[in-house]
């Protein structure tokens, strides 16, 4: 028999059977018991009865598992074999990209330009009104995170990460956590009701904390078991999703790396679907507590965020490879400034954005060249149309539009 969810065997199987099945998975080799509990869900409705979540390692689990460690492995790789000064900007690109897929998941509307700017501003250090500065500020440092060994840690990330997003009417009113009753509705239904009442919240949650520090659960199944309890316990009225899925993956970037941790988000808002449905047949009573599939589809969705960062550095890298044989012609022997700077414009154009404009004052940080020879340089790739002047005040410049695919056909 084919290993299928609980909730379809209970209409295959006469009672009996499908009893035997539960405890035949509950209790095998390969089940690992979370000490987590949850109340099933039912037709908008929370059930009396509770399920210890527990999942079962089955060859289909392992062979995903055994696929995002080889993901995380090509990804370190390819990033290793980028130009040193294009690692934390193409960093940065994931981020504005993971940023942009969180607030669309929770319908909140951001663009990649006002996003860009926020990871500008969270650099400095200074207060400011901007929205989304302490997001990315979060993000950038998202695998310097600390773990969560206090439930005072959750309300820490909130504050930081989500709170200047949140309306007043949504701020928490009890300790720490929310005090009052809180659904998410998909527009037609009540899909899901979170824990009531701040004493059971910070009862889940410690009993979270406690989990996450268990290690006889393989962590890369720990991590995503954590994401749906927490969401299960939904301990603000706003910001749980957004928060949730940076919890994994701050999880994910000490495990893996966080090129695959910045990923998540992306994943999942390419999928919302399978996401959410995943999220919701877990409570379902006739699953008994199994979280197997969830797991499944989880790891399904962050593999699919990998293999998109691989084949987007896979690309570009062969890209980068051609243009770097462009500068072995004899031309370029004596214009060791020339092709210095020409090969910054590049990078970034190939890796990061074909329009990325680049203001004087970073080119020279970035080269360590002087002004003067800085811009003799610039004058000559402006001369030989390589590059052209896009603003005066203060002076930058980007690659002109046809010049990467000159370099590739030549």
């Amino acid at each position: 028999m084919p290993y299928d969810k609980l909730s379809k065997l209970r209409y295959k199987l006469d009672a009996d059977a499908y009893k035997a099945e539960f405890y035949k998975r509950r209790n095998s080799y390969g089940t690992y018991l979370t000490s987590l509990s949850i109340n099933g869900f039912r037709k908008g409705s929370v059930m009396k009865e509770s399920y210890e979540l527990f999942y079962v390692n089955t060859p289909e689990l392992m062979n995903l598992h055994s696929q995002v460690l080889l993901n995380s492995s090509k990804i370190s790789s390819s990033i290793g074999q980028l130009p040193a000064f294009v690692i934390e900007l193409y960093f940065q690109k994931l981020i504005v990209n993971e940023a942009q897929s969180n607030n669309e998941i929770e319908g909140i509307r951001s663009t990649k330009k006002e996003l860009q700017e926020a990871l500008a501003e969270s650099g400095k250090n200074k207060h400011t009104e901007k929205r989304f500065v302490g997001m990315m500020k979060t993000y950038k440092y998202i695998d310097k995170i600390p773990l969560f060994e206090d439930i005072k840690h959750f309300r820490e990330l909130y504050d930081n990460f989500v709170s200047d997003e949140v309306g007043t009417e949504n701020t928490p009113d009890g300790q720490l956590f929310r005090k009052g009753y809180v659904e998410i509705n998909d527009g037609m239904s009540t899909t899901h009701i979170g824990v009531r009442s701040e004493e059971k919240i910070i009862e889940s949650l410690d009993a979270l904390v406690d989990y996450l520090k268990d290690e006889t659960h393989p962590p890369l199944y720990k991590y995503m078991i954590s994401h749906y309890y927490y969401e299960y316990v939904h301990p603000f009225y706003d910001g749980n999703g957004r928060t949730g899925r940076l919890i994994v993956g701050s999880y994910l970037s000490k495990y893996l790396e966080k090129y695959s941790a910045i990923t998540f988000s992306y994943a999942i808002n390419k999928d919302k679907k399978k996401y959410y449905k995943a999220l919701e047949e877990i409570a379902v009573p006739s699953n008994q507590g199994e979280i197997t599939f969830y797991l499944i589809d989880m790891l399904t969705l962050l593999s699919a965020g990998q293999q998109s960062v691989i084949e987007d550095l896979d690309l570009n890298l062969m890209k980068y490879k051609k243009i770097r044989s462009y500068f072995k012609h004899p031309d370029w022997e004596n214009l060791l400034e020339e092709r210095a700077l020409l090969n910054l414009f590049i990078s970034v154009s190939v890796f990061i954005d074909e329009d990325y404009v680049f203001p004087l004052q970073q080119l020279l940080e970035v080269s360590n060249l002087s002004r003067y020879k800085a811009t003799k340089a610039l004058n000559y790739l402006i001369e030989k149309e390589y590059i052209e002047v896009i603003g005066k005040n203060p002076k930058s410049y980007k690659i002109c539009e046809e010049c990467i695919e000159r370099i590739l056909t030549t």
